[in-house]
């Protein structure tokens, strides 16, 4: 990136955490490669190259600082909305998909060719999806290392190394010590849980998406107590359902969030991982959007405000649910049903804490339900939403559809459609917080219908030019609506 080199070096000198997670730098004279908010001294110009991937850096042989830790930057907002195949891939990598399937096979449920998925890659982020692959279990690993207790072998297959002795020799041969000899001196006490570290660019207003996620908590599944979230959380790996607890307090110093998670979902913490970053949109790059929604506010005042965060969903089926019992009803009324509906057909879970007492229902169990009407409506659903319900459960359990990571939206929203009781607002909603689509401008909603009637808006097309980030403005507006 030699035409940049002048514009990155200064950027990096100033420490610019607008560059954090879209640009690494390495320094020839250590073997290293940074962040540019690194403590370390700033190097000489002559030694430094720049990358636009932890991956690319590692490919020509640099290793991860051990001060600003690189495995805790952010992800790139650019590749989130500018390749949407990319976007698709990456999240099936980090679901795990590429430990049961070849990445032919990744390439063929993305309907592309092999050769063009590669390509994509390599113009992107200038590396193979292998070299992505590799990298990212390195520092999951790495992260593991330096932040629990975890036996190394247990370390190795969550970061998913099939074995101890692939991981030790990808470890030595990357970062030229062995993974024991790197955890010398970070070893933590054992407990029943461990605790990662999530990065974010800044600003990030994490009160006000807590506010938002308060407002809507399902009662024996969720709550919030001093800033910290607590959650019920379930993964699907192959056919079998793992339930356990997340924890997510925010470390604003660090730009970090904290997770902690139970021993049960250690097995599949990458796709622990990856839903609490899509639960607090930590891959949003505030600065880009604020640059393209500032003058939103002319319009409408302080319908975006910098480091706002679009609240996403760890489980597809929760969200769908929220969606179809929420139509026509107050918040207050769908949680209330919501919560009903968890007690009854919720997987019980054991937790020491206070509050959280079963997992959110499958997909499975409301489509296997005889006499759904008799069972469901006297929760408080219609028979409309009834059928919503079991229809989506049938989609979801039956041809075990991703929503989130989907990878042909039109087809999805066809067959989402489908289902009687589902309109546009319904999946418009599902695909503002499920698929985090930063494109959601919910013009049919009664609060913005509201808002669009105090400011005399007419014409919806006037939101035209603050594509593709309108879902921000269409959370501003819900906020706006609370104070």
């Amino acid at each position: 990136m030699k035409e940049n080199l002048d514009y990155l070096y200064q950027a990096f000198q100033a420490k610019d955490i607008r560059f954090d997670g879209k640009y690494f730098m390495s320094v020839a004279s250590t073997g290293i490669y940074c962040r540019p908010v690194c403590s370390a001294k700033m190097p000489k110009k002559q030694n430094c190259t720049f990358y636009k991937s932890a991956a690319e850096a590692e490919l020509h042989g640099f290793r991860p600082c051990l001060i600003c830790r690189p495995e805790l930057a952010p992800g790139s907002a650019k590749v989130d909305h500018t390749k949407q195949i990319l976007k698709q891939a990456l999240q099936l990598i980090d679901d795990g998909y590429v430990e049961e399937h070849s990445m032919s096979e990744l390439a063929q449920t993305l309907k592309v060719s092999d050769r063009h998925l590669r390509r994509i890659f390599q113009e992107e982020l200038h590396i193979s999806p292998k070299n992505y692959i590799d990298t990212a279990r390195l520092l999951l690993a790495k992260n593991l290392l330096t932040d629990t207790s975890l036996r190394i072998v247990d370390v190795a297959y969550a970061a998913g190394f099939r074995s101890l002795r692939r991981f030790n020799d990808a470890f030595k041969v990357q970062y030229r010590m062995s993974p024991s000899h790197f955890r010398k001196g970070c070893q933590k006490v054992k407990d029943d849980t461990i605790t990662v570290k999530l990065g974010y660019k800044k600003p990030f207003r994490y009160d006000a998406l807590l506010t938002f996620l308060a407002n809507r908590l399902i009662p024996g599944i969720e709550k919030i107590k001093n800033k910290t979230y607590y959650r019920v959380l379930t993964i699907k790996q192959n056919d079998t359902y793992i339930y356990g607890i997340i924890i997510v307090e925010n470390d604003e110093k660090q730009s970090v969030l904290k997770l902690t998670i139970s021993e049960s979902l250690i097995q599949v913490l990458p796709q622990v991982i990856r839903k609490v970053r899509h639960l607090f949109d930590l891959h949003s790059d505030p600065y880009l959007i604020y640059e393209h929604l500032e003058s939103a506010n002319t319009i409408i005042p302080d319908c975006y405000k910098i480091g706002t965060r679009i609240p996403g969903s760890p489980n597809d089926f929760e969200m769908v649910c929220r969606a179809i019992i929420g139509q026509l009803v107050s918040v207050k009324q769908a949680i209330q049903v919501l919560g009903r509906f968890s007690e009854q057909f919720g997987e019980p879970v054991s937790s020491h804490i206070e509050g959280l007492q079963y997992a959110f229902p499958t997909p499975e169990k409301v489509a296997s339900m005889d006499h759904a009407y008799d069972v469901l409506c006297p929760l408080g659903l219609t028979r409309t939403k009834v059928d919503a319900l079991k229809g989506v459960a049938n989609l979801l359990s039956t041809i075990n559809l991703q929503l989130q990571g989907m990878t042909d939206y039109k087809k999805t929203k066809q067959m989402v459609c489908a289902i009687r009781g589902i309109g546009a607002w319904t999946f418009d909603y599902v695909a503002l917080r499920t698929f985090i689509d930063t494109d959601i401008l919910l013009t049919s909603d009664y609060v913005i219908k509201k808002r669009f009637q105090q400011y005399a808006i007419e014409d919806q097309k006037v939101f035209d030019v603050y594509k593709p980030y309108r879902s921000y403005i269409t959370i501003g507006l819900w906020e706006l609506e609370n104070q």
